[in-house]
C-alpha cells in the first residue's frame, strides 16, 4: 500500500511470487532470520525473532487472477537504481477483499485499507478500473458494495 501512496502504521510486506520462486524465497528469508509460520497452497507467512522486522506474506502466483496481477504490475523505483514490480491499486483492493472475506478478524482493517486506497486515488485524480474492482467484488458475492466504494472515490475526488 505504501508503494501506492497509502501510509499505514503496520510493519509488514506482501509479495506475489511465482511457484517456482518460493523455495528460493524461503531460503533467503530464513537467511535473514525469518521462519515460516504458516504455509498453504495459496500463501506463506514468515515472522522473525526480532518483531521490529515485521511479518512477510508471500502470495503464491499460479492461478489466473494472481498471474494477471503480476502481468499488470508497474515497475516503481524504490531506491536509486532499484525498481520493484508493484501491483495496481485495483489488485491491492482485490487482495484486501479476499483477506476480509477469509478472516473476520481482519475484516474491519482490510475494509479501512480499501477505503484509504480508493480515497487516495480520488484525491490524486487517479482513474480506477471499476470493472476490475467489480469483478473482485463479484467473486466474493459482494457486488452490493460497489456503489459505496464508488462514493468514497467521488467524495475524495471532489475534495
Amino acid at each position: 500500500m505504501a508503494m501506492r501512496g497509502v501510509q499505514r502504521a503496520t510493519v509488514d510486506l506482501d509479495f506475489i511470487l511465482m511457484l517456482q520462486d518460493l523455495e528460493q524465497a524461503d531460503h533467503i528469508l530464513q537467511g535473514f532470520g525469518y521462519q515460516r509460520a504458516f504455509k498453504s497452497e495459496n500463501v506463506s507467512h514468515y515472522i522473525a525473532d526480532d518483531s521490529s522486522l515485521g511479518r512477510i506474506d508471500l502470495l503464491h502466483a499460479f492461478r489466473g487472477p494472481s498471474l494477471s496481477m503480476l502481468a499488470r504490475a508497474e515497475q516503481i523505483e524504490v531506491a536509486d537504481g532499484l525498481a520493484l514490480p508493484v501491483v495496481q491499486p485495483e489488485d491491492i483492493i482485490g487482495l484486501k477483499i479476499q483477506a476480509a472475506y477469509n478472516d473476520a478478524r481482519r475484516e474491519a482493517a482490510d475494509w479501512l485499507d480499501i477505503r484509504l486506497i480508493i480515497e487516495t486515488a480520488g484525491q490524486t485524480g487517479r482513474t480506477l478500473d471499476w470493472e476490475l474492482i467489480a469483478d473482485y467484488l463479484e467473486i466474493f458475492e459482494l457486488s452490493r458494495k460497489r456503489s459505496a466504494l464508488r462514493d468514497w472515490y467521488d467524495e475524495a475526488y471532489r475534495g
